[in-house]
């Protein structure tokens, strides 16, 4: 009986917690405040935090920067669990969706929180960021291991389709349903 509890004991509760989203990430760091000093307490030495705040700065940086989309993101809970389950029905590895949803594949990019520096040019500015979005197909081809292999001919095409159509889909009914239950936590607040 003893070898059954611990059995039990060392079996893996959540496979998906060994993984995290960029959007996991920041959302976990944008609803836990940072750690405060703390003082020398007795003989005890006070925590050195310089490592942890450096390492939320570069974080928010590089959210800022490079991946301001994610901050639209819905919350993880709602999209990233079911998405994954759904493209790992087309073969996919849970690390290539994660790249997918790094990257936001199949999902609006838009980057225009980023605040720039040459607005006076807007025309030139916006035909300057169509030609650096990347498409949603290179993508795909550089994160989907063997994708031509994988996915090849006219059913292959069909299937990137419905992996594209799939990430835009648990997307949408992701962010509705925060939408959703935003406007019925305010409604109940405001009552």
């Amino acid at each position: 009986m003893s070898r059954e509890l611990m059995l039990r004991i060392w079996q893996v509760l959540d496979p998906q917690s060994a993984l995290l989203t960029t959007s996991e990430v920041h959302q976990f760091l944008a609803s836990n405040p940072p750690r405060e000093t703390t003082r020398k307490i007795g003989s005890y030495k006070p925590v050195n935090l310089k490592n942890y705040q450096s390492v939320r700065e570069d974080f928010q940086r590089y959210v800022t920067t490079t991946v301001p989309y994610i901050e639209n993101f819905p919350p993880p809970e709602l999209f990233v669990k079911t998405v994954v389950s759904k493209l790992r029905a087309f073969g996919l590895t849970k690390t290539e969706v994660f790249m997918l949803i790094n990257l936001g594949i199949g999902l609006p990019r838009n980057q225009s929180s980023q605040p720039s520096a040459a607005a006076e040019d807007g025309e030139e500015e916006n035909e300057a960021e169509e030609v650096q979005e990347p498409d949603d197909r290179q993508l795909l081809s550089i994160v989907i291991e063997e994708l031509e292999d994988r996915f090849p001919g006219e059913e292959g095409e069909a299937k990137i389709e419905k992996i594209l159509q799939t990430m835009r889909t648990e997307f949408n009914r992701a962010q509705a349903a925060t939408k959703a239950n935003e406007a019925n936590g305010n409604g109940s607040e405001a009552k």
